[in-house]
């Protein structure tokens, strides 16, 4: 039986967690002796990081540029990373994927969620996380989040924030809805309460990737060393 790998994808809004849960969860895989790969959206491609360091600037960009931006950060990140990997059996990990276009560009920009769909479509050639995490988290307990977490930074590394962050509370709140309503919609989405510690929700997350994990044949580090 060949390998067939396993898609995981992690989404929320600003401060939900999700990059710490994502590498919790890729570590604890490699521990099990999982081939697993992090990759982060925008980015994981020279044309994502590349486009990641404009989207998280303050350069001015159109609602309809925006989206267009990371549809084609998305489109390379599946080419060049995502397609492989999975036809190779690896876990793949995303922090953040389509369901975040929807969220941001099609609740918090107004942009139409049907054109959202298609471009997204089209953008990943219809392959989908075979599960997607949403960690649901109050927006201005998230945004509290990224606040303090800036403010303990040094000056020199601190991230100098991005777009999203600085867009109004109502904004946050509507996207907190795009991913509530892309959660009850979809049987490949689930939602863990991202309140908890990091520990409690870690343990939540892990609950839901383990039956995957035994449904599925999955590449593991000694067979690829083997290979």
């Amino acid at each position: 039986m060949s390998a067939s790998g396993l898609f995981i994808a992690f989404e929320g809004g600003e401060g939900a967690g999700k990059s710490t849960q994502a590498s919790i969860l890729h570590d604890a895989l490699q521990r099990e002796g999982y081939c697993t790969t992090l990759l982060r959206e925008p980015g994981s491609t020279n044309l994502g990081d590349y486009l990641r360091e404009y989207l998280i600037g303050e350069q001015p960009v159109t609602s309809l540029a925006e989206l267009l931006l990371f549809e084609a950060s998305r489109a390379q990140l599946m080419t060049e990373r995502i397609e492989p990997l999975l036809n190779d059996g690896a876990v793949v990990i995303a922090d953040r994927f389509a369901g975040s276009t929807v969220a941001y560009q099609g609740y918090g920009r107004k942009i139409d969620l049907e054109r959202i769909q298609w471009l997204n479509d089209y953008a990943t050639g219809g392959r989908y996380p075979d599960l997607t995490i949403l960690l649901d988290v109050d927006p201005q307990v998230g945004l509290g989040r990224v606040n303090s977490r800036q403010l303990q930074l040094p000056l020199l590394i601190a991230d100098t924030g991005d777009r999203f962050e600085d867009e109004e509370i109502a904004f946050h709140n509507a996207v907190r809805q795009g991913f509530r309503d892309q959660e009850v919609r979809s049987a490949t989405w689930c939602s863990v309460e991202g309140n908890h510690s990091i520990d409690d929700v870690a343990a939540a997350v892990w609950s839901r990737v383990c039956p995957l994990l035994a449904d599925r044949v999955i590449a593991k580090l000694a067979e690829a060393e083997k290979g």
